[in-house]
Parts: structure tokens; C-alpha cells; sequence
């Protein structure tokens, strides 16, 4: 019944600060085309 947390984690720590840097960019782009 474990589960590895820590993959869990990493995945989230990894996967969250892209995910933020990817919505700016595409807010930024979306900013300068109007």
C-alpha cells in the first residue's frame, strides 16, 4: 500500500513552476496581440 511520495513530489515540484512560467508566456503573448 505504498505509494512514492517522493516521485509524487518531485513531479509536482517540477511540473507546477513550468506550468506557471508556460500560462505567463502565453498570457504575455496573449497581452501583446490585442
Amino acid at each position: 500500500m505504498y505509494t512514492d511520495w517522493t516521485a509524487a513530489i518531485l513531479l509536482l515540484l517540477t511540473a507546477v513552476p513550468l506550468l506557471a512560467v508556460v500560462i505567463t508566456a502565453v498570457f504575455f503573448i496573449w497581452q501583446q496581440k490585442k
